[in-house]
């Protein structure tokens, strides 16, 4: 059996974020906990949501310390003020980070007891209060998946969920408010985005339906990530990169990912890095480990993108082609970094493969490495 699930609606366009109020209204609610991070605050971006809701008459509270990898403390601090000002409704908004939380209080709120209590797949009873997500990032595609992932700052762990009762209600992705997205944060995300597509293409849990949303993503990126990055104000280009993310997003989150992911995680985990740039430093690298059993869906690929490139060229010589446009791509934008240059430390590398080995999305992985291969990747990319 292939489930595909994403959020009931999903809203596209410029000021498509007028509709919370109305949404809110519909739905008789009438306060509002805004979860978002203190830079979306301090540029005015939450203040646009806040004004939003004061035009319709609704109350809101806002808690603006979502920390870029969202951590277990976070949760819980939103989640006492979520009580304390007796909200009905939660709106996330930022990338991944806040929309994670938004996730996570919303499973708490509603069920009670420990995040713990909810890690896996479908661990909570009861539906989480009314979610909308507002995504500022082109990347991580949480607002439109039922996964989530929280840091626990003592263990140095993520803690990964996957749960129908987490998903939102309805979804904004407003490209206004990407348009004063640094370069540097439009490219990791972006990069993001082409990660999720990339390994939803080849992952086990990969069908047809994933495979087609994956490769259009894959193209789109292609097509428009080096573009946006010259001309961020360009609508257009923000909005087709909205629409990359949000198709890898269909993809990946109903098919899954597998060892970039896995490796990534654990370096935002033990480093707090920003997870889009991890994805993008190790993608390369974990591309050509799994081409010894992706060939020819890297081939595929290719031959689809960069067709006159392809032409006369083996099978062989197109999965390598590929690969190649990928690391172009990741130089091209600024994200081909050494892992040595974010302060990652060769002693951590056995703690760092021993935890990827732990980490759900291992098993997605079109072939199962070893303690000593992922050693090995770490050590390429460092």
């Amino acid at each position: 059996m292939r489930e595909f699930v994403i959020p009931h609606r999903n809203n596209f366009g410029a000021n498509c974020i007028a509709g919370i109020a109305s949404i809110a209204l519909e739905h008789h609610l009438k306060k509002a906990l805004i979860i978002t991070d203190r830079n979306l605050q301090e540029i005015g971006v939450s203040g646009k949501i806040e004004q939003i809701l004061y035009d319709a008459g609704l109350q809101f509270a806002t808690y603006a310390s979502v920390r870029p990898n969202p951590t277990k403390s976070n949760v819980y601090e939103a989640l006492a003020l979520y009580k304390k000002e007796h909200s009905d409704f939660i709106i996330g908004l930022g990338g991944g980070s806040a929309n994670d939380c938004a996730k996570a209080v919303g499973i708490l709120a509603a069920n009670g007891g420990q995040l713990e209590d909810y890690v896996g797949l479908n661990k909570s009873r009861k539906v989480a209060p009314l979610m909308m997500l507002v995504n500022t990032t082109a990347g991580t595609a949480s607002e439109i998946s039922r996964a989530y992932l929280i840091s626990d700052e003592v263990k140095q762990e993520k803690l990964i969920f996957k749960d129908l009762h987490a998903l939102p209600y309805c979804t904004f992705n407003d490209p206004e408010l990407m348009i004063g997205l640094p370069a540097k944060i439009t490219a990791a995300t972006g990069m993001d985005a082409l990660t999720h597509a990339l390994e939803s293409y080849v992952c086990t849990g990969k069908y047809a339906l994933t495979q087609k949303l994956a490769m259009a993503a894959i193209e789109l990126v292609f097509d428009n990530l080096r573009d946006v990055i010259a001309h961020p104000s360009d609508l257009k280009l923000r909005e087709n990169m909205i629409y990359a993310q949000s198709l890898a997003g269909m993809a990946f989150c109903n098919s899954g990912v597998g060892l970039v992911h896995a490796m990534a995680h654990q370096l935002g985990a033990v480093y707090n890095l920003p997870h889009g740039l991890c994805n993008a430093v190790l993608l390369p690298y974990v591309m050509r480990y799994n081409r010894q059993v992706c060939e020819v869906e890297y081939a595929q690929l290719a031959r689809r993108l960069f067709a006159e490139k392809c032409k006369d060229k083996s099978t062989s010589e197109c999965a390598d082609l590929m690969i190649q446009e990928v690391t172009r791509l990741s130089n091209d934008v600024g994200t081909a970094v050494r892992l040595g240059d974010l302060g990652i430390k060769e002693s951590d590398y056995q703690l760092l493969a021993e935890k990827s080995l732990a980490d759900g999305n291992i098993h997605k992985n079109p072939i199962m490495p070893s303690l000593d291969d992922v050693i090995a990747i770490f050590k390429s990319a460092y």
